[in-house]
Order: C-alpha cells, then sequence, then structure tokens
C-alpha cells in the first residue's frame, strides 16, 4: 500500500507533519534524485542506477494519474519528471519517495544485476538526512515506507528498550514492537497501541512474578513490597485501569469514542518508562 493510501486509511485521524514544502522538493531534485535517476542513453552507458522516463512511468501508474511523462514539459524527460514533483500533491510526493526507494531495493537484490552498490542505503540515508533537516516528520524505514518519526529525545529510550527486552522478556518484546509499529507507521491504531504496551508491561511483571495471571495481579503483589514507592505503583494502576476502560483497547464498550494519538503516545511512553523501571529494580 503506497504512502497516500495508507495516510487516507486512517480516517482523517494522522496528523500532517510539515507536508512536503518547496524547499524541501527543492533539495529532494537537486541534492539527491540525479544520484539514483538519470537518462539512459544508447550510446552511453547510464551512470544512475534508474531510467528517468521508466521511473516516471511507474509514478504516474502508481497515482493513478491520467497523463503521459511527456505531458509534463517538452524540453526533457528530466524536466518533466521535476515538473510533476514540483507540483503534484504532498501525498503524492511522498509515493514517490517511496517508489525510487523500493525500486533501489529490488536493484539491490537482483541477482543478475552487475550493479552491486548498496543504492537503497544511500538513498534512505539521504532522504532522511534532508528530512530531519528540514524538520519534517517523516523517516523512511527498511522497507522503503515512510513512517512517523519518533521524536528525536524519545528514539533513544525507545531503541534502548526494546534492547532490554530479550531472553525471558521476548513475549514482552513483541507487544512492544507491536505497539511502537501502531503508533508510528500507518494507518496509526492508536488503541491498539494502548493494548499492546500495557500487553508488554503485563508480560514483564509476570515473568517477575511468575503465579501472577493479569498485570493487575501483579500490581496487588508490587504493593506489598517495600522495593517499590507506593504513589508511583499507584500510577501504574492508573495507566491499567485506563487502558481497561477506554472504548476498544481491552475491552468491547457500547460508546466507542475513539483515542486521539496524543493520549495514545503518552500512554505508550509511560507504558515504556514502567517497562524500563520494572526490569532495572526487578531482576
Amino acid at each position: 500500500m503506497r504512502f497516500s493510501a495508507r495516510y487516507n486509511a486512517t480516517n482523517g485521524q494522522a496528523i500532517v507533519l510539515e507536508d512536503a514544502p518547496r524547499a524541501t522538493r527543492i533539495g529532494f531534485i537537486k541534492g539527491m534524485l540525479g544520484d539514483f535517476v538519470g537518462t539512459q542513453s544508447h550510446y552511453a552507458k547510464a551512470t544512475e542506477p534508474l531510467e528517468t522516463t521508466s521511473v516516471h512511468q511507474k509514478f504516474i501508474a502508481l497515482i493513478r494519474d491520467e497523463s503521459d511523462p511527456w505531458d509534463y514539459d517538452n524540453e526533457s524527460s528530466w524536466g518533466a519528471l521535476t515538473d510533476h514533483l514540483k507540483n503534484c500533491t504532498w501525498l503524492e510526493f511522498y509515493d514517490f519517495a517511496e517508489l525510487v526507494g523500493k525500486l533501489l531495493i529490488e536493484l539491490d537484490e537482483d541477482p543478475f544485476s552487475e550493479r552491486k552498490q548498496g543504492y537503497f542505503k544511500k538513498y534512505q540515508a539521504k532522504l532522511n538526512s534532508l528530512l530531519e533537516e528540514d524538520g519534517i516528520g517523516w523517516s523512511l524505514n527498511e522497507d522503503a515506507e515512510l513512517t512517523r518519526q519518533i521524536p528525536k529525545s524519545l528514539s533513544d529510550r525507545v531503541n534502548n528498550t526494546e534492547k532490554q527486552l530479550k531472553d525471558k522478556y521476548d513475549a514482552a518484546r513483541i507487544h512492544y514492537g507491536k505497539a511502537i509499529k501502531y503508533l508510528y507507521q500507518h494507518p496509526i491504531d492508536e488503541a491498539n497501541c494502548v493494548k499492546e504496551i500495557v500487553s508488554a508491561l503485563e508480560s514483564v511483571s509476570r515473568v517477575l512474578h511468575p503465579e501472577c495471571t493479569t498485570l493487575g495481579d501483579a500490581i496487588k503483589i508490587f504493593k506489598k513490597q517495600n522495593r517499590y514507592p507506593k504513589h508511583l505503583i499507584e500510577s501504574m494502576e492508573k495507566l491499567y485501569i485506563y487502558s481497561n476502560a477506554t472504548p476498544l483497547v481491552r475491552h468491547g464498550h457500547a460508546s466507542a469514542t475513539a483515542l486521539t494519538i496524543d493520549e495514545a503516545e503518552l500512554a505508550l511512553h509511560i507504558g515504556i518508562a514502567f517497562i524500563r523501571y520494572l526490569i532495572n529494580t526487578g531482576q
């Protein structure tokens, strides 16, 4: 599913993260695109891995455009492509950014290709550097899909927590990974994000206390132990109550009101903090 389709699948719940301002488009075209897309000639070997007109035709087919590449510029295939990229919608611009990434992955993985230069990694690094420099809230992942960028102040903590969830915490790591994916990849699913981070916290708690079957059972034990401050455990209990009482998270409700991204993100990072705390203090 292309970027624009995933974005639209959020039913208007997704936020626009600085869309694709003209300066970013120009930076993309003049600063990096020419390293990966160029015009092939019958008389000279192409220096770029992807051919301009072919890529443009694939882009037009992807976004269901009725025009042909040459309709955008009468001077050259490069001019036609860049004219299209300057004037398409911001969603279509990011459709193109993903398309180039996917084509480069195919080229890198082609066993019959003579070009074994890791083009995708270079493209991914340059694109993400451009987006970060311009303060754009998207980043290209290993599958050439643009996802919401985790705020820099939180990304290290998110990654470090995932590294802690290994060996006996493998089950918790699966829930944790799902929670991150539900919030930072489209379509965004706020309710399942909260559900999975609480499930990850529950899994960690059950490793520490195998006799427990739920996070609620573990919280009762935590309250009886002197090693945990009373008010912190009460905060954990409030998160657990919130997940059970909020529509569409852990239980069905007759009247359902959708969570917001901000609410899900708050619950996610509270859950992350509790997971780190329990692992570090419960060994």
